[in-house]
């Protein structure tokens, strides 16, 4: 009996997986959590799940399968939203690197001034 429900579930898992809209769903959820905490392993999930959603789409535009419309909409939604997201985590790292820069900057500033300070040089 447990085996039964197991792979039942597993069954329904599956199935859930091939299944466009779900994927569309669980695409927009990765964007969402790449748009708050951005990296490459997420954005490399998110490019094969949109693969994955376009091939769908072009089966079910094989079929004249009225749903591929809406589908297609939401994919140029989540392709917008994606860009955004992507344009975003840019100038995120764009502003770290800018302030890195600044720190070196100060840094290095402060490193001349230390060098000065002990050459004997700054007389009162």
């Amino acid at each position: 009996m447990k085996h039964t429900l197991t792979l039942l579930a597993l069954a329904v898992l599956l199935t859930g997986c091939d299944n466009p809209q779900n994927n569309a769903d669980a695409l927009r959820r990765e964007i969402a959590e790449f748009k708050a905490a951005p990296d490459e392993k997420r954005q490399l999930v998110i490019d094969q799940s949109f693969a994955k959603l376009e091939n769908q789409i072009q089966k079910l535009e094989k079929r004249d399968d009225p749903k591929a419309d809406g589908l297609r909409e939401q994919l140029v939604a989540l392709r917008g939203d994606y860009q955004a997201a992507k344009v975003h985590k840019a100038l995120h790292d764009a502003k770290n690197a800018i302030q890195g820069i600044g720190e070196a900057v100060k840094d290095g500033a402060n490193s001349i001034g230390d060098i000065f300070k002990g050459s004997g040089t700054n007389r009162d």
